[in-house]
């Protein structure tokens, strides 16, 4: 068996990779930081099945997998997010839409107006496959620059502004692995 060299980096979210190069193992993980609880032989059977491409061992899978979802590495995840990772903003002035105006509407018919405003900004381009998004790192609400003409009716981006405004108010929670929805119909 090549000898395995492993560098770890700081990075804003928890990731592997491993190749074969010169007779030798290269692997290069990336993590928050807190990456004590993968540094030992599950961690290199993880990359050494990565990279024959066979199943990874279901229990040393779910360590792996507990260890990265976990409330410390996630909250750790976002607030390296929110100090390094980089967010452009356009601003909530649109040619056709005020974003901060049709969040204001919808805070009070709503929220009782309650909700604290974040970060309103269009999206760069004319996206149309992610209509927009909420960003917990960056408190930041992202809406498509394709809804920002004139044949956009208003109730679409009151639709898509309120979705995202549950996402605010609603944070995603897991229970072990699962994410769990956070306005999910509870079965009885």
């Amino acid at each position: 068996m090549p000898p395995i060299a492993v560098r770890f980096r700081r990075f804003t979210s928890l990731n592997t990779r491993i190749r074969l190069r010169e007779g030798r193992f290269w692997s290069a993980f990336r993590s928050t930081g807190g990456c004590a609880g993968v540094r030992d032989s599950r961690h290199r059977h993880i990359l050494l099945a990565k990279l024959y491409k066979k199943p990874i061992d279901a229990a040393q899978n779910l360590r792996y997998k507990r260890f990265s979802t976990s409330a410390a590495v996630t909250r750790q995840t976002e607030l390296i997010r929110g100090a390094r990772g980089n967010k452009r903003f356009f601003g909530p002035e649109g040619r056709f839409f005020h974003l901060e105006e049709v969040f204001d509407s919808l805070n009070l018919r709503f929220f009782g107006g309650l909700l604290g405003r974040p970060e309103l900004t269009w999206s760069e381009g004319m996206a149309k496959r992610s209509l927009g998004h909420y960003d917990a790192a960056h408190n930041t609400i992202v809406v498509s620059r394709v809804f920002d003409r004139p044949s956009s009716p208003r109730y679409a981006v009151e639709y898509l502004l309120y979705h995202e405004m549950l996402h605010l108010k609603h944070p995603v929670t897991r229970r072990g692995l699962r994410r769990l929805r956070p306005f999910a119909r509870v079965q009885g």
